[in-house]
C-alpha cells in the first residue's frame, strides 16, 4: 500500500510534464502531416476539362467582293504570288513550310550566353529571341505540356512541389495531352506531317497517331547523336513540324553535379550539336528554327521562372530579345505554319519577332482572338457562370466592339490598326478567365463562411470569458513568435511564393527560424510573468480561505507549475496564430480540407498555398523547439530572480503558525 501511495504521489507530480509532452507530440505530428497532406492534395489536382468547339473564321464575310477579302486564298509565305485553295476555319496563310522546335532540358540563360554556337556574330545578326516566363511551380514533366498546348498550369495541372516525394496520383503528361488540344493534333488536322526526336518519356506522353515519324533516345544520349539523326531525317524526308528534345545536359547535372567534368563535356557536345543545327545543313532559308528550354531554376523575374528562347530562319525578324511567356511558343508556331491555334491555348504569338505582311498579321490576330474568345466562353460554361455579354459587362461589350472594328478594318484592307484593336481583347479574355476563377471561388467560399467565423472566434471568446493575465502574456509571446519568421524571411529579401525557395529548403530553413523566434519570444514571460502573478493575487484576494493562511506573509516556492502552465498556454496560442488562423482562412477561400469541401475544379492561388506551407513548416519547427522550452524558461527565470536578488526556497516553507516562537527554549523550567 505504501508503494502504491508513493507511485500515485509521483504520478501526480509529473502529470503536468506528461500532458505537455503528449500535446506536443500531437502538434508535431499534425503540423508535419498537414503539410504533407496539402502537398499531396495540390499535386493530385486534376486537369479541368474544358470542351472547346472547333475554330470559326473571323475573316469570312457574306460579301465576297469586298475590298481586302481573301477568303479561300492561301499564300506561299515566300514572297511569291498567292495561290487559291480552300482552307480550314481557323487556319491562316503559312509563313514557312517547316518549323523545328529544339527543347534543351534545363537550358539556362547562362548557357545561351556561353555557347559559342549561339553567340557568334554571324548568328546573332540573323536571329532574335525572348525571355520566356514559365510557371511558378515546376511541372511534373517540365515544358512538354505547356509548349505543345499553350495552356497554363491552372488548366493542365501536373504540378511538382517535391521531386523526392511526388504524389502517386499526379496527372501524367499523357492524361493532360489527351484532354487538351495540342500542336501535333492541330498540325495533323491541316494534313501536315510531324516528327519527334526525344526521350521515351516524351514519346509515351503523345498518342501514336499524332506522329508520322519518331526516334527515341536515352536521356544520356549525347546531343551530337540526336542532331545527326534529326538532320539526316530533315534532309531526306522532313516534316512540317519537328520536335527535338536534348536531355543530356540536364541529366549530367543531375547525375554528377553542375561543376563536374561530365557536365562540361555535355555542354561542349551540345554546343557542337547546335552549331550543326544552325548551319546551312538545316536550310534556314526554308525552315524556322526555335531553340528553347523547358525549365530553369537559376533565372527568375518577379514571382516566375524564365527560360531563354532563340529563333532564326525563314519569316524571322532579327532584332533584340523581348519578354514573353512559355505559352506563347504554341501560338507562334501555329502562326508560322498557318495551322489552327490549339483550342486550349492561352498564349499569344510573338509578332515582333516575325517578318510578315500586314495582311497576314491581321489575319493571324483575328484567328487568335477568335480562339481566345471561344476558350473564355467554354471556361465560364464549365464553371456554370453567366457569360459577360449576357450580363452586359461593360468590358465585354467593349471587347465585342473592338472585334467588330478589327473585322471591318480587315475587310476594308486597313490592316495596320488590327493589332492594337485585338491586343486589348486578348488581354481582356485572359483577365476574364481570372475573374471567372475568382467568381467561382466566391460562390464556394460563402458556403463555408459561417463555419469559418465560428472556428476563428471561438478561442477569442473563451479568452474573454476566462480573462487570465497569464493567458494574455502567453498570447502576446505566441503572436510575437509567429510573426518573427515572416520578418526573418523578408529580411533575407525573399518573397512569399514558390519561386523564392523550394519546399524541402523551406522545411529545413523553418527549423532554425522557428527556434530563433521561440528563443526571442521568451523575453515576453521574463518581463511580464511577475506582473501576471500579481494580477492573479489581486484577483483571488489577499486571504486564502481554503488553506487558512494569510497570503504573501510567507515566502512562496519557485513557480515550477505556473511556468509549465505558461508553456501549455503558449503552445495553444501558437497553434492558433501559427496554424489555425491561416488554416481557417485557406479553408474559407479554397475548401481543400474538412466538411463542405467538395471537389474544387480550380487550383488554389499559388501565393495562398505557399503561405499555408510556410505556416505549417514553421509550426512543425515550433513543435520541436517547444520540447526544451519549459527547462529553458525555468533557467532564464531563475537567473532573473538571482540577478534581482530574490531568494526563494525550492520547497514549500513550513506554516508560520507551526514554527517555534523565537526564545521559546528560554521558557523551559528545569527541575
Amino acid at each position: 500500500m505504501w508503494g502504491l501511495a508513493m507511485l500515485k504521489r509521483w504520478l501526480l507530480k509529473i502529470r503536468g510534464p506528461v500532458i505537455y509532452l503528449a500535446l506536443l507530440g500531437l502538434l508535431i505530428a499534425g503540423a508535419y502531416n498537414g503539410a504533407d497532406l496539402l502537398r499531396t492534395s495540390l499535386e493530385s489536382y486534376q486537369p479541368i476539362q474544358v470542351n472547346v468547339g472547333p475554330a470559326q473564321s473571323l475573316t469570312t464575310f457574306n460579301d465576297s467582293s469586298a475590298v481586302g477579302d481573301t477568303t479561300g486564298t492561301d499564300t506561299t509565305g515566300d514572297g511569291g504570288a498567292a495561290t487559291t485553295q480552300t482552307r480550314r476555319p481557323g487556319t491562316t496563310a503559312p509563313l514557312t513550310n517547316r518549323v523545328v522546335l529544339v527543347v534543351v532540358n534545363g537550358l539556362s540563360q547562362n548557357d545561351v550566353e556561353t555557347l559559342s554556337s549561339l553567340q557568334n556574330e554571324t548568328f546573332k545578326k540573323i536571329s532574335t529571341g525572348a525571355y520566356l516566363f514559365t510557371g511558378q511551380v515546376e511541372p511534373a514533366v517540365p515544358g512538354l505540356v505547356t509548349l505543345l498546348t499553350g495552356a497554363s498550369q491552372e488548366l493542365t495541372a501536373g504540378l511538382q512541389f517535391d521531386q523526392a516525394r511526388a504524389a502517386l496520383n499526379t496527372p501524367t503528361p499523357a492524361e493532360q495531352l489527351s484532354q487538351f488540344d495540342n500542336l501535333f493534333a492541330s498540325v495533323k488536322r491541316s494534313k501536315f506531317t510531324t516528327a519527334l526526336f526525344g526521350t521515351p518519356d516524351w514519346y509515351s506522353a503523345l498518342p501514336p497517331n499524332m506522329l508520322d515519324y519518331y526516334t527515341t533516345f536515352d536521356p544520356r544520349q549525347p546531343a551530337g547523336d540526336i542532331a545527326d539523326n534529326a538532320l539526316n531525317f530533315l534532309k531526306k524526308k522532313s516534316a512540317n513540324f519537328t520536335l527535338i528534345q536534348i536531355a543530356a545536359l540536364q541529366q549530367a547535372e543531375q547525375d554528377y553535379g553542375t561543376d563536374s567534368p561530365q557536365v562540361s563535356q555535355a555542354r561542349e557536345n551540345l554546343d557542337k550539336a547546335l552549331t550543326r543545327l544552325t548551319s546551312d545543313e538545316m536550310d534556314l532559308r526554308h525552315t524556322t528554327l526555335i531553340i528553347t528550354g523547358d525549365w530553369d531554376n537559376s533565372a527568375k523575374a518577379g514571382d516566375r521562372w524564365t527560360v531563354p528562347m532563340v529563333m532564326v530562319g525563314q519569316a524571322v525578324q532579327p532584332g533584340d530579345k523581348i519578354w514573353a511567356r512559355q505559352e506563347d511558343v504554341t501560338s507562334t508556331i501555329s502562326a508560322l505554319l498557318g495551322v489552327e491555334v490549339p483550342r486550349h491555348n492561352q498564349g499569344r504569338f510573338m509578332s515582333s519577332l516575325l517578318s510578315m505582311p500586314a495582311i497576314d498579321q491581321g489575319e493571324k490576330y483575328l484567328a487568335l482572338v477568335e480562339q481566345r474568345q471561344t476558350l473564355d466562353i467554354a471556361y465560364r460554361q464549365r464553371l456554370d457562370l453567366p457569360l459577360p455579354l449576357a450580363t452586359n459587362d461593360p468590358q465585354a461589350v467593349e471587347a465585342e466592339k473592338n472585334v467588330t472594328l478589327a473585322r471591318q478594318n480587315y475587310r476594308l484592307g486597313s490592316y495596320e490598326g488590327i493589332e492594337q484593336e485585338v491586343d486589348w481583347v486578348l488581354r481582356y479574355t485572359r483577365a476574364d478567365m481570372d475573374q471567372a476563377r475568382q467568381d467561382w471561388f466566391a460562390q464556394a467560399r460563402w458556403q463555408r463562411a459561417a463555419l469559418s467565423v465560428v472556428l476563428l472566434l471561438l478561442p477569442l471568446v473563451l479568452f474573454l470569458v476566462w480573462r487570465s493575465a497569464l493567458s494574455l502574456v502567453a498570447a502576446s509571446g505566441a503572436l510575437l513568435a509567429t510573426l518573427l519568421p515572416f520578418g526573418f524571411y523578408r529580411i533575407q529579401g525573399k518573397s512569399f511564393n514558390f519561386n523564392s525557395i523550394a519546399l524541402p529548403d523551406l522545411q529545413e530553413m523553418a527549423l532554425w527560424q522557428a527556434g530563433l523566434a521561440l528563443l526571442l519570444s521568451l523575453f515576453v514571460p521574463l518581463v511580464f510573468f511577475d506582473w501576471a502573478e500579481r494580477r492573479r493575487m489581486r484577483h483571488r484576494g489577499r486571504v486564502d480561505l481554503e488553506y487558512q493562511q494569510i497570503a504573501e506573509l510567507r515566502r512562496p516556492a519557485f513557480p515550477f507549475a505556473r511556468l509549465l502552465q505558461y508553456c501549455l498556454l503558449f503552445m495553444a496560442w501558437l497553434v492558433y496564430f501559427g496554424g489555425f488562423v491561416l488554416f481557417v482562412w485557406y479553408y474559407w477561400r479554397f475548401g481543400y480540407f474538412g466538411p463542405l469541401m467538395g471537389q474544387p475544379p480550380l487550383l488554389p492561388d499559388h501565393s495562398a498555398s505557399f503561405l499555408e506551407f510556410f505556416s505549417l513548416y514553421h509550426l512543425f519547427g515550433f513543435g520541436l523547439a517547444l520540447i526544451p522550452m519549459p527547462l529553458v524558461l525555468i533557467i532564464f527565470y531563475w537567473i532573473k530572480r538571482r540577478i534581482r536578488g530574490d531568494k526563494y526556497e525550492e520547497e514549500e516553507e513550513q506554516d508560520i503558525l507551526q514554527k517555534p516562537r523565537p526564545g521559546a527554549e528560554a521558557g523551559i523550567i528545569k527541575v
